[in-house]
């Protein structure tokens, strides 16, 4: 039945509602492939940004918001039934993607916070991040830099990420969001253990978003 309503949906160009607790997947280096295989474990939606999406078997959508990242990667990613969504126009455009940004035309794209919003838009009550490093001080990514036609972080990037991280907490004041990363210098989100968040999860009380948000009150 959900097999049957999820092709329906897709049919329709509906995209299909998140779980109440969705995870976002940064591309910083402290991302590993066993804390995304405990998380896929969890059931829960998982937004990947970038190259995040190689890291699991199967997600909930990929968000990458430049057309430079779609020129460059596009064509690797496989067919597939997970949803696809940019920030860029052209990208949408050209590779047959969903269009959704969330901050103004003059505003630099934020591919995390930009994952962050479209969490929201899909029902998420609770986000939980990893791979949300926010600096270069153990590198650029987990999977090294980026071919020299894309732009890597840079300190001037990452000091506009942090306000843009600020400004997307403000955007949804009613969206929990918690920051699960093994390392990170974003500060304006409630720290959480990851394994705690994974037992939880996995537990009876699996996607009790209550209970993430009682466990990261005590870590306040």
């Amino acid at each position: 039945m959900l097999a049957w309503r999820l092709n329906l949906q897709l049919r329709m160009n509906i995209p299909p509602r998140a779980t109440r607790t969705v995870f976002c997947v940064g591309s910083g280096p402290s991302l590993t492939r066993e804390d995304c295989a405990a998380i896929e474990k969890t059931g829960c939606s998982i937004i990947a940004v970038n190259n995040s999406w190689q890291m699991f078997d199967d997600i909930y959508a990929l968000y990458a918001g430049d057309l430079s990242w779609w020129k460059q990667y596009g064509s690797t990613i496989p067919g597939g039934r997970f949803r696809k969504v940019t920030a860029n126009l052209a990208a949408a455009k050209s590779f047959s993607l969903e269009y959704r940004r969330y901050c103004g035309p003059a505003e630099g794209v934020n591919s995390g916070a930009q994952a962050i919003s479209l969490a929201a838009e899909s029902g998420a009550e609770v986000v939980v991040l990893i791979g949300y490093d926010c600096s270069l001080q153990n590198g650029l990514h987990w999977h090294g830099a980026h071919p020299q036609a894309l732009r890597n972080p840079t300190q001037v990037s990452i000091s506009k990420w942090q306000q843009q991280f600020l400004d997307t907490r403000k955007k949804h004041a009613d969206l929990h969001i918690l920051n699960a990363s093994r390392s990170s210098a974003i500060q304006c989100f409630p720290r959480i253990n990851l394994e705690a968040v994974i037992a939880l999860l996995s537990s009876a009380v699996a996607q009790a978003p209550q209970t993430l948000l009682r466990r990261a009150e005590c870590r306040l």
